[in-house]
């Protein structure tokens, strides 16, 4: 870059610039020989999963990342996976610190999902639910749950653990038949497609980890 910028290939707002230390700002124009440099970003993606789909970067199989066409697609991470036969809201970012902090429990960022099912969701399991349940030798935090329509219950965990909804689905005699994710924090899905995605805007990213 230095031997580029001082043979006077680079220009900043349209002026020869051969001094690799001359400092710019966001709003400055630089061209490597006529072709626009956009610095490097941080990206925040939201994304609604089709069911079929892994949330691994994979060969074997088709992967969501086969569905993302973006130019920061090979960094991109996801904060929190899905099953490949789960449905809904996936947040993807090449942004680590923001990734710990939606997956971390500690910072208690709720994750909704819809679960149809057969079964009946009593009152009892419902206050399990909310104290706490304990599959074998493991123990989830207080989840919220609510009976919908029937047939069709709400679950908002605020932790993520491997197959949380569905351990605790069996736990609670619960028969799934579909799962969908449809918030994190306060990302919802909005009128996104399966396959489509967009990118979050500073306002969302901000309010995200207020939960409503």
């Amino acid at each position: 870059m230095k031997k580029l910028i001082r043979s006077g290939s680079v220009t900043v707002n349209g002026i020869v610039v051969k001094d690799e230390a001359y400092h710019i700002c966001d709003k400055d124009l630089v061209q490597l020989s006529g072709t626009v440099v956009k610095p490097h970003r941080k990206v925040y993606l939201v994304f609604n999963k089709p069911a079929g789909y892994v949330s691994d970067r994979t060969e074997d199989e088709a992967s969501i990342y086969d569905l993302i066409d973006h130019p920061y697609s090979d960094e991109l991470q996801v904060a929190g996976r899905l099953d490949k036969d789960v449905e809904g809201l996936l947040i993807l970012s090449n942004d680590g610190s923001f990734i710990h902090r939606i997956i971390s429990p500690k910072w208690h960022v709720e994750k909704e999902y819809l679960v149809h099912f057969e079964g009946e969701l009593t009152s009892h399991k419902i206050q399990a639910v909310s104290e706490g349940l304990e599959v074998g030798v493991e123990r989830f935090k207080p989840a919220k749950i609510r009976l919908l329509t029937p047939g069709l219950l709400s679950l908002t965990i605020r932790e993520g653990k491997y197959h949380q909804v569905k351990k605790m689905m069996k736990a609670l005699d619960l028969k799934y038949t579909k799962i969908q994710r449809i918030r994190i924090g306060n990302i919802t899905l909005g009128n996104l497609r399966f396959g489509e995605f967009r990118e979050l805007s500073e306002q969302e990213i901000k309010l995200l980890f207020l939960n409503p």
